[in-house]
């Protein structure tokens, strides 16, 4: 099933943006220096090329598939591109680009095969950085979530390739110099503001479950945080995997 980001635009900015430290580290981990060219591979409404451009001094351009998501991008002077990069070649040029960045975006693409070989392409020699998390980041970060969605990791792990496998891809793919690192994105707290973010389906993985299992995870969830007397937290932590175009 694919996700339909229309309505999920209207307050995807209220919930969903990186640390700081996180962003500083993709930088540093990509080999992100100033003055490059980077494409932001599915964009989405243009948070991490904000931080990005609010960080170092390169240019930055987004694409994506959501009409409803870029115009949110837009309205931040970002420039955008719209297109399916899921089976349509990307509107550039052959080495147009110094670096290809994808924040949490490749478990939405089917056939990663096609995608990687047109990142491939219009990188000059220079490297794919992903964002994203490996089956051992989901068991990990998800404990307290399966109380109250029991099926929530098994439709991660159907949907997220496990780090080893997206490594293959990459090599598969062209790709050299592949390496991996696990990074923390921050606290998951419990409280008042994260139930608010399960209700708003503020990540895709919700519009997935079982439409019973959902409702009755809200209330459970509801319930657990109206009788905890301190919030309890949940460790979210990401792979960042990088792999290079062969000079």
């Amino acid at each position: 099933m694919r996700i339909d980001y229309t309505d999920l635009s209207k307050t995807y900015d209220d919930y969903r943006s990186y640390p700081k430290e996180l962003m500083k580290e993709t930088i540093e981990f990509g080999g992100i220096r100033e003055g490059m060219k980077v494409l932001d591979l599915g964009c989405g409404t243009g948070n991490v090329a904000v931080s990005l451009r609010e960080m170092i001094d390169v240019e930055v351009i987004g694409i994506d598939v959501s009409l409803a998501m870029l115009k949110k991008a837009r309205a931040k002077s970002l420039r955008v591109v719209a297109a399916d990069i899921e089976k349509d070649r990307m509107p550039f040029r052959d080495g147009s680009f110094d670096r290809v960045l994808s924040v949490y975006v490749i478990h939405q693409i089917r056939d990663l095969t096609f995608t990687l070989s047109e990142c491939r392409r219009i990188l000059g020699k220079g490297s794919l950085v992903l964002l994203t998390s490996g089956h051992a980041q989901l068991e990990h970060q998800h404990p307290a979530i399966l109380e109250f969605f029991p099926s929530f990791v098994d439709v991660e792990r159907s949907r997220f390739p496990d780090t080893p496998q997206v490594e293959s891809l990459l090599k598969t793919s062209g790709f050299s110099d592949v390496k991996h690192r696990e990074v923390k994105v921050g606290g998951l707290p419990l409280d008042e503001t994260f139930l608010q973010k399960v209700k708003n389906k503020y990540i895709s993985t919700y519009c997935l479950l079982p439409e019973d299992e959902y409702k009755i995870g809200v209330e459970k969830l509801e319930r657990f945080i109206k009788n905890r007397t301190r919030t309890e937290f949940r460790e979210w932590r990401a792979v960042l995997v990088r792999g290079s175009r062969p000079e």
